[in-house]
């Protein structure tokens, strides 16, 4: 490695790819690890509240605008990895919770958002804006926040990109599953 360049211009794009893919790993673990987590009656009560407003009508915009604020926080260089970490921990709870009622494990809930891609996809996005967001809180410390102003933008334009097609990719298999579940059961 060159030691004479800034540590952000040494990075090159298949180290932030792998970083990114390290991170987005690193969140699909905290999400197990929340799933595992039991949930008190009020929590359960408070984040099946803020499910319900989140599925009335569900667009791909809609799913897209909540999934890239979340993301968006995650670029706060020092503190949007925590912020981020701690939204995926209480989602896993949430699925946690959903798991024990339905009485499916929550490792198969979390399975289907990947197998259907659009978890992948979505949590690439969240990857993008951690993993950014963490190269810029060291570009800040070593005082070369000029030279990750470009990185920034990329990163942002990458993430919104993903989570789009995640949304998209989600609000179809949402209606899809919505018209299965009614066709079966006459609604």
């Amino acid at each position: 490695m060159d030691r004479g360049r800034p540590f952000n211009r040494r990075l090159r794009p298949i180290d932030r790819i792998m970083f990114t893919i390290l991170v987005t790993i690193i969140l699909f673990i905290i999400l197990g690890i929340g799933s595992a987590m039991p949930l008190s009656g009020e929590e359960a009560e408070q984040l099946m509240k803020e499910f319900e407003d989140l599925m009335k009508d569900l667009t791909a915009f809609r799913i897209f605008m909540h999934n890239f604020m979340v993301a968006l926080l995650s670029f706060i260089p020092f503190i949007g990895a925590g912020i981020m970490g701690f939204v995926i921990f209480q989602t896993g709870k949430f699925l946690g919770y959903i798991s024990a009622q339905s009485g499916i494990h929550p490792a198969l809930l979390i399975s289907f958002s990947i197998i259907t891609v659009y978890g992948l996809i979505e949590f690439l996005g969240y990857g993008v804006a951690v993993s950014e967001g963490i190269i810029l809180s060291y570009s800040l410390i070593k005082r070369r926040f000029r030279s990750e102003v470009k990185w920034l933008l990329i990163s942002v334009g990458v993430s919104a990109i993903l989570l789009l097609a995640a949304a998209v990719l989600e609000s179809l298999l949402v209606g899809a599953l919505q018209e299965v579940i009614s066709s079966y059961t006459g609604i």
